[in-house]
């Protein structure tokens, strides 16, 4: 898996951003557990943040910067793809982390809190679909046209990791879900 500043790295890359490696901005409301607003009228959130928007950057001296709509999407792990749902802005990959304790390979369950990968707001390339394996690096999604919807946000990866529990079928892996911090514990994305 590659740590949260290798993945800033490889998103760059793979969205032509360098040379040179951009800075990367994060404004409150971007955070995990912040319960700020970042667009709109930056009030407060209805519940803290599940992870962590990645949209802003600036180069060198310039201004700041956001991904364009279409920004390519490299995986920050291998592993399986388990579920695709909608979400509030495009769509959301639920994807398995590949280590022997943790994978869930082709049950429909799983026995133990697993580690997961949620990839949000974003439009999956052809191909992708439940079962799929991707590996470290593979560009597998884009990031939604929030145009298209005529959202306040602009166009961004949502990208979050948590625990889901013990015997959860892959079809309930989704936002009903993933926003219920009584069943998912969440794991700050910075600190992989």
């Amino acid at each position: 898996m590659l740590n949260f500043a290798m993945y800033m790295d490889a998103i760059a890359r793979a969205n032509h951003l360098t040379p040179p490696c951009p800075e990367w901005v994060f404004y409150p409301g971007m955070l995990q557990d912040s319960n700020s607003m970042w667009w709109g009228d930056f009030g407060t959130r209805h519940a803290c943040h599940e992870g962590i928007d990645i949209c802003f950057y600036k180069k060198s001296d310039a201004d700041i910067q956001a991904l364009m709509p279409g920004a390519r999407i490299p995986a920050m792990a291998s592993g399986t793809v388990l579920n695709i749902s909608k979400d509030l802005m495009g769509t959301s990959i639920a994807v398995s982390l590949d280590t022997a304790e943790t994978d869930i390979g082709d049950q429909n369950t799983h026995d133990t809190d697993t580690p997961i990968l949620v990839y949000a707001h974003i439009v999956p390339e052809p191909g992708i679909h439940p079962g799929k394996r991707i590996a470290q690096g593979d560009l597998f999604a884009k990031t939604f046209d929030a145009r298209t919807i005529q959202s306040r946000l602009r166009s961004h990866l949502h990208i979050s990791c948590l625990l889901i529990p013990a015997g959860m079928k892959k079809n309930e892996l989704n936002w009903r879900l993933f926003a219920d911090r009584t069943r998912v514990a969440y794991i700050n994305p910075v600190f992989l």
